[in-house]
């Protein structure tokens, strides 16, 4: 049999060694494109509720706002504070306030604290009132120390004065802060107590007569126990928290 020249050879033919390695490659890759440990590897999945409270499922996530989309195996967890509602008042609670959060939406775990578990109820909004006011008489000394440095004094001792009548609560809360919160659900407290701050305080661009009438409000109604933690219902999760 007489070998043909490799002049005489079709191109394709010639070209088909070096093929081979591409082609092997894409086939591998094809093989594995919807493969992990050797079993396939499923896409998301959609449960689908419609406007008409009719559910579907589906491997494709809609476009239609009017439907009510969750993928199913995700873990959502939710808010560690419920939005306020009205502004923040210093004065203390003479009632059980109402269920500080509503049932979780379907698809959403209640969030966790450091330890792995569910918080008790109402346990993060006590903390957070504590820690509003704590921020409050720290800024009252600041602010109106600047405005009337002549009676700062005044302002330092009914601070004092202040703490020592709500030390335990305060001491006690700020040990549940640091023993069952987690570093980031700190700092979402920390920045949820400065929002709530600024609806307290008055503006730094507000008239010098005005800054020292709040002032002197403010610092007589601190002396007069108007500002206090004892008492205050919304505080009562955190004395029946046990401290680990």
């Amino acid at each position: 049999m007489r070998a043909v020249p490799l002049a005489d050879t079709p191109q394709s033919m010639t070209r088909l060694p070096c093929l081979l390695p591409a082609l092997l490659l894409v086939a591998l890759a094809g093989a594995h494109a919807d493969t992990r440990d050797g079993q396939p590897v499923k896409g998301p999945t959609y449960r689908i509720v419609g406007p008409d409270g009719k559910v579907t499922f589906s491997d494709r996530k809609p476009t239609d706002p009017q439907l009510k989309t969750r993928e199913l195996g995700q873990v959502l967890t939710a808010p560690l504070l419920a939005p306020a509602t009205q502004p923040f008042d210093l004065r203390p609670a003479t009632t059980l306030p109402p269920t500080p959060r509503a049932p979780l939406a379907e698809g959403l775990a209640p969030p966790l604290d450091a330890g792995g578990k569910t918080f008790p109820p109402g346990l993060p909004e006590a903390v957070l009132d504590v820690l509003v006011h704590q921020f409050f008489v720290q800024s009252l000394v600041e602010t109106c120390g600047r405005q009337r440095p002549a009676v700062l004094d005044r302002y330092q001792a009914g601070v004092r004065n202040w703490r020592d009548r709500n030390a335990e609560i305060l001491g006690k809360s700020n040990r549940i802060t640091f023993t069952r919160f987690t570093a980031e659900q700190r700092e979402t407290l920390r920045a949820t107590g400065r929002a709530r701050l600024a609806q307290i305080m008055p503006s730094q661009s507000a008239p010098a007569a005005e800054l020292t009438e709040w002032c002197d409000r403010m610092s007589n109604d601190l002396v007069r126990h108007q500002f206090e933690l004892v008492g205050d219902l919304r505080v009562a999760p955190i004395l029946y928290t046990p401290v680990e």
